[in-house]
């Protein structure tokens, strides 16, 4: 059973007749407009997961501009930051040079001492 596209007179595809039986066009001339993939991360945790949903684009664009504005209010832009006085920079300074100062000293205690040579595995051996 073939029909044809009222719009064009192509015939219409018989998968789209299967599925739609009532249909009077062609993919071509349908009415029905593309949808859009939206991807929705659920759950909490270690327990999450995806989800895929097929929306239209009013829905679409309605979604992300609710998005947009909750940005907005949720994370507002940083402030900028203030010039440092004179003090203030001094002690930054002499913070970083503590600091500095602190880590060579670590540095410098850290050695290695070798414990092999006081037990040997002839001596563990002997005292059996």
């Amino acid at each position: 059973m073939s029909r044809y596209c009222k719009v064009c007179g192509v015939e219409i595809d018989p998968r789209r007749i299967a599925i739609l039986p009532d249909t009077q066009t062609c993919t071509q001339h349908s009415t029905a407009e593309k949808k859009v993939a939206m991807v929705v991360q659920m759950g909490e945790g270690d327990h999450t997961w995806t989800e895929t949903y097929a929306v239209d684009r009013e829905v679409y664009d309605k979604i992300q501009e609710a998005e947009k504005n909750f940005r907005k209010t949720s994370n507002p832009k940083p402030k900028a930051k203030a010039k440092l006085t004179e003090e203030e920079e001094e002690e930054l300074s002499v913070l970083d040079d503590l600091e500095e100062e602190t880590d060579l000293d670590v540095e410098d205690d850290d050695e290695y001492i070798d414990d092999e040579s006081d037990y040997s595995s002839d001596d563990i051996l002997e005292e059996d």
